[in-house]
């Protein structure tokens, strides 16, 4: 399905995330980005509660940095090459060691767009990503997601070239990075159809990517891209992997509660749909009844959009009839 600059745009509305802390001081602004040790050598620079604009430069979600004596590994690069040169200006806080390897979590703009920025300071550099991001990447999205930037941000990421993954990964490798060992899982379609979440063995860190949101309506920004139920079953996958540490693609860095969260959103959202579905009510009918069975998460961001994720997952309850 092509994706058009009008309707991404309204999805990325979705984006703005509501301020909850969870062992972080969620960044408020561009000038505050920092790193948080979250695990020895482990960092997290969170993105800011907000949708990309000219100010922030698609600074949105959270990038990972691992720090070695042999190098750096970055999981997601954020959303233009701006981005990207203030992430590598933080990893030179704390190392002088060249960045080796790249994960990008999925296909979406905010977490692959500044591999700019690394391929030019590192040009040998290994992007990583599940075969489906870059096979949908190199067919033509990868030129929509930067068009929808640079009119968000009204082309204040001038300069962003198109760098894609060069490295295709289909899930359950283990792969070897300056010197430390990353396990990549892949559960099938989840938040999309080619989520990766990188798992760090030696500090039990989990990069779980947007796989895990916290803060915000889950998969609302792109619900078209998502199977609620695939995505509670990568949540549940997730929850059983030897970690304590849970890395989300937005939102604050935690432990159990933070996937946990996700789960119960979801599974209130799908059990309730298929509820009033089997009820007789349209997508339409059951929008209150299914916000006041949320209620619990109104205060997350986009939960005023909450009839449009409905309607998505009223057409996966209906499909599933037919299975």
């Amino acid at each position: 399905m092509k994706i058009t600059v009008r309707l991404a745009m309204l999805c990325l509305a979705a984006l703005s995330f509501a301020g909850h802390d969870h062992n972080v001081t969620m960044q408020e602004d561009i000038k505050d980005m920092s790193l948080k040790k979250v695990a020895d050598n482990v960092y997290v620079v969170h993105g800011i509660h907000a949708m990309p604009d000219k100010n922030n430069k698609g600074f949105i979600s959270n990038s990972g940095i691992v720090v070695s004596d042999e190098g750096v590994v970055i999981i997601d690069t954020g959303g233009s090459l701006q981005i990207g040169e203030m992430l590598l200006n933080k990893a030179r806080e704390v190392t002088d060691k060249p960045v080796v390897a790249v994960f990008n979590t999925h296909l979406h703009g905010d977490h692959w767009m500044g591999n700019a920025a690394i391929h030019k300071a590192y040009p040998d550099v290994v992007i990583y990503a599940h075969e489906r991001a870059i096979e949908r990447l190199e067919s033509g999205e990868a030129e929509q997601w930067l068009d929808i930037f640079m009119q968000a941000t009204d082309k204040a990421i001038e300069g962003t070239q198109i760098v894609l993954p060069d490295t295709a990964l289909k899930g359950g490798e283990s792969i070897e990075a300056a010197g430390n060992i990353f396990r990549i899982h892949h559960t099938g379609q989840a938040h999309t159809d080619n989520d990766i979440m990188i798992e760090f063995p030696d500090r039990k860190t989990l990069f779980a990517g947007d796989i895990v949101i916290y803060g915000s309506t889950v998969s609302g920004a792109r619900p078209q891209d998502f199977s609620a139920t695939g995505q509670i079953e990568a949540v549940e996958y997730a929850l059983e992997l030897p970690v304590d540490i849970y890395v989300p693609g937005h939102g604050p860095t935690g432990g159990r509660e933070i996937p946990e969260a996700t789960k119960r959103f979801l599974e209130i959202l799908y059990q309730s749909v298929q509820r009033y579905y089997d009820e007789g009510l349209a997508d339409f009918e059951m929008r209150d009844k299914v916000a006041d069975e949320l209620s619990e998460f109104s205060d997350w961001s986009g939960f005023d959009q909450i009839g449009r994720l409905i309607s998505y997952v009223y057409q996966q309850v209906e499909a599933a009839e037919f299975e």
